[in-house]
């Protein structure tokens, strides 16, 4: 176990867990709220993309929080639906078989955001291809305030930034990297650096001093 002191927030990791208290934003309670109905029903799922930099302190806008979920079968979903949509509205279709069938098991995501208002919204995926895969078998554990949360891991969350390629997306890399970089596996990430072919010129300007 190791503890950091993280701008001024004390910071624990244990394990595949990193455990730290700050005070809650909305998002942060919007994003716990929803997966706490995943946890409910048994869905596995992870958070990705740009969330996972807010959520450690991250200075940015978001309003769409990626999250992705292992298929289940329809019959699965659909509990699931029935519970969600008594507090969420689903922007894309108010069918769940729609949703299952058109939108989740074509491969597009379907977004929910509290009941009246669009501004902050889950956008739900199924697993598909290799880098989901890799996301959601190695998770790690945030526990916020208590509250367990499923992430990317870090040294696949900077390369896909970093392969993403916005001034965001590198800003994102670079704040992860920056943040963490002493509890990063430096070979892991060397790995998805190479598997996501990131150029030597952009790892030498965002993410500085890797080796």
């Amino acid at each position: 176990m190791s503890i950091l002191l993280v701008n001024c927030v004390e910071l624990t990791v244990a394990g595949n867990k990193i455990i730290f208290n700050r005070e809650l934003s909305l998002l942060d309670h919007f994003v716990i709220d929803f997966v706490k109905l995943l946890d409910k029903h048994h869905v596995n799922y992870v958070i990705v993309s740009g969330y996972v930099a807010i959520v450690f302190g991250r200075s940015r806008n978001t309003e769409n929080v990626d999250v992705i979920v292992e298929k289940t079968s329809q019959a699965i979903f659909n509990v699931l639906w029935s519970d969600v949509i008594k507090r969420y509205d689903c922007v894309n279709t108010s069918d769940p078989n729609d949703a299952y069938v058109e939108y989740l098991s074509e491969g597009c995501g379907i977004r929910f955001a509290n009941k009246g208002s669009f501004i902050q919204n889950i956008e739900l995926k199924f697993v598909h291809g290799d880098d989901d895969c890799i996301s959601i078998t190695q998770a790690k554990t945030l526990v916020l305030n208590g509250n367990s949360l499923r992430i990317s891991p870090l040294e696949m969350q900077i390369a896909y930034k970093m392969y993403l390629g916005s001034d965001k997306d590198f800003e994102d890399a670079k704040f992860l990297f920056d943040l963490l970089r002493e509890q990063l596996d430096v070979g892991k990430l060397n790995t998805f650096i190479a598997s996501f072919r990131i150029k030597k010129t952009l790892v030498k300007r965002y993410l500085k001093g890797l080796q």
